[in-house]
């Protein structure tokens, strides 16, 4: 499962990030790594854009980001 089959209010523990290098950095200084815990705030009309709240920090991920990390939900 993917950030993308979430849905608001939903919270995950990231398995994998599945991206490139510089977005697995870009993930990693917004605190979404292997581990971490998140929760879906909101999802945009036609599922473009995602509110992630991960730790401390809200965070905003494109589809196409998102689709690149696994997530269990919890």
């Amino acid at each position: 499962m993917t950030i993308c089959d979430m849905k608001r209010g939903e919270s995950a523990v990231v398995l994998k990030v599945e991206l490139s290098r510089e977005l697995r950095e870009r993930m990693l200084s917004f605190r979404i790594h292997a581990g971490a815990k998140i929760t879906m705030l909101k999802v945009s009309p036609f599922k473009k854009t995602y509110l992630l709240q991960a730790g401390s920090s809200r965070v905003a991920l494109a589809r196409d980001a998102a689709l690149g990390v696994r997530v269990w939900r919890t």
